[in-house]
C-alpha cells in the first residue's frame, strides 16, 4: 500500500485568504478561493517564513474560461476585442459609442419645438418651447400652485367644517351652490312629542320572555314585570364569579375537556383536625382500564405510585436539591454502590488496582511494562527530527500537513 503526502488545506467552507502562519517551504491550499500558497524565507523563530505568497490557483491568476474580477490598473499592447455590450456596466468600443450618439442626434433633429394648447373656450394657443410660458390657472373654486417642475391644482375650501352631520337625535341640513360645492352644513335637532304620534298607546307595544332553566318571567299587573332564576339554572354560555364560589352539595361534576386553576396550592383532605391517618390516601386517581392512582401512604410515609415514573430526558432525580440520577449520569455524589455486575464502561478514570491480562488488563502502571508483560518488546521515543529508516520501508503512512 502507497504513502499518503497531504499539504495543508482549508475546506470551502471556510474563510477565504491564506493562513496566518506557515513555515519556510511549506504548502497550503484554501479550497474557499482555490488559492495554492507558499511559505517563503526564513525570517521567522523556528522556521517560520518571512512572508506567505500566492502561487496558483484561480485566487492567484486568470482563467481561460471562468468568470473572474480582476482590479488594479491593466495595460494592453496589442488590439482588445470586445463584444456588443448588453448592460450599463459592460465595456464598450469607441466605434460602438460613436454610432449611439449619432442615433441620438438623428432623433433630436426630429423632436418638435412647439405645441398647440385647446380648453372648452377661447381660440387655439401655439406654444413656442424656450420662448412661450405655458400657465395652468385655477378657475372657480380651484387653485393651482407650481414646484419642483410639477403643477398641482386644488380644490378650495368652502366655509363649511369638515366633520359628520346628523346623529340619532339630529338631522343634517346643507345649502349647495352652482357648482355642487357645500357651502354651509349644520346640525338641526329632531323633536317629535307625543302628541304628534297618532294611536301611540295602541302601538306600542312591550314584551319580555324569560329561557327556560335560565330567566323566569312573570307579570303581576300592568306595568310590573318579575325576573328572576329557577329553581334548576342552566348557563348556556360562559359565566364568570367575581367573587367567591361556594357548593354546598356533595358532589361537584366538571365536564369539561380543559381545567384551568389559578391558585399554586391545591388542598386535599381537608379535615377538621388533619392527621397522618386522615391524609392517608389522600392523591389523584385516573380512570382508565385501571385506576392510576398517586397517592400518600402513612404506613410507608410515602408518596406512592401505581404506575411507572417516566422523566423527559433533560430531568433529572434530585435528593436535597443534589442530582442522583439522570438519563445518562450518575450523580457525582453517589460514591458508595453494593453493584455486582455492571454494562460496558466507555469513559471513566480508573483509581484502582492494576487489571491483570487475565482480566483484559496490562498488569502493568506504564508503557514500558505493559508492552513488556503483554510480549510486544520495547521501542524508544526519538525527536522527530532524527528519526531515520534503514534497511526496510514503512507502507501505509500518511503524512497529513493538517488544515489551517
Amino acid at each position: 500500500m502507497a504513502n499518503t503526502l497531504r499539504i495543508r488545506r482549508r475546506s470551502s467552507s471556510g474563510a477565504t485568504g491564506a493562513p496566518e502562519e506557515l513555515q519556510n517551504a511549506e504548502l497550503a491550499f484554501n479550497e474557499a478561493d482555490d488559492t495554492l500558497y507558499y511559505g517563503k524565507g526564513t525570517g521567522g523563530a523556528g522556521g517560520t517564513a518571512t512572508s506567505i505568497i500566492a502561487i496558483a490557483g484561480y485566487g492567484a491568476y486568470t482563467t481561460l474560461g471562468t468568470d473572474q474580477t480582476i482590479t488594479g490598473n491593466k495595460t494592453f499592447s496589442g488590439t482588445v476585442v470586445v463584444s456588443t455590450p448588453t448592460a450599463n456596466t459592460h465595456a464598450t468600443t469607441k466605434l460602438y459609442v460613436d454610432n449611439l450618439i449619432a442615433n441620438v442626434n438623428s432623433n433630436i433633429s426630429n423632436v418638435a419645438t412647439s405645441f398647440t394648447v385647446a380648453g372648452d373656450s377661447g381660440s387655439n394657443q401655439t406654444i413656442t418651447s424656450g420662448i412661450d410660458t405655458l400657465s395652468i390657472l385655477g378657475g372657480v373654486g380651484l387653485s393651482s400652485a407650481t414646484t419642483s417642475d410639477t403643477v398641482t391644482v386644488n380644490l378650495d375650501n368652502t366655509s363649511v367644517t369638515s366633520g359628520s352631520y346628523g346623529a340619532a337625535g339630529t338631522v343634517a341640513t346643507f345649502t349647495v351652490d352652482a357648482q355642487g360645492r357645500l357651502t354651509s352644513a349644520s346640525n338641526t335637532s329632531i323633536s317629535i312629542t307625543a302628541s304628534q304620534i297618532n294611536d301611540i298607546s295602541t302601538n306600542l307595544v312591550t314584551s319580555v320572555s324569560g329561557t327556560a332553566n335560565e330567566i323566569a318571567v312573570s307579570n303581576s299587573g300592568v306595568g310590573a314585570i318579575t325576573i328572576s332564576l329557577p329553581s334548576n339554572v342552566t348557563i348556556a354560555d360562559s359565566l364568570t364569579v367575581t367573587g367567591d364560589l361556594i357548593v354546598n352539595g356533595n358532589t361537584t361534576t366538571l365536564n369539561t375537556s380543559t381545567l384551568v386553576v389559578e391558585d399554586k396550592n391545591i388542598v386535599l383532605a381537608n379535615a377538621a383536625t388533619p392527621t397522618n391517618t386522615t391524609a392517608d390516601g389522600a392523591g389523584i386517581s385516573i380512570l382508565g382500564a385501571t385506576t392510576k392512582t398517586f397517592n400518600w401512604v402513612d404506613a410507608t410515609s410515602a408518596w406512592t405510585s401505581s404506575e411507572h415514573l417516566n422523566l423527559l430526558a433533560e430531568k433529572e432525580f434530585k435528593i436535597g436539591g443534589t442530582s442522583v440520577l439522570s438519563n445518562t449520569t450518575l450523580g457525582s455524589t453517589v460514591v458508595n454502590s453494593s453493584l455486582t455486575s455492571v454494562g460496558t464502561i466507555v469513559t471513566g478514570v480508573w483509581n484502582g488496582t492494576t487489571i491483570a491480562i487475565a482480566n483484559g488488563g496490562t498488569g502493568a502502571t506504564d508503557a514500558p511494562n505493559a508492552r513488556i508483560n503483554l510480549g510486544l518488546g520495547t521501542i524508544s521515543v526519538q525527536n522527530a527530527n532524527n528519526v531515520s529508516i534503514t534497511g526496510g520501508s514503512i507502507d501505509g503512512i500518511t503524512f497529513d500537513g493538517g488544515t489551517f
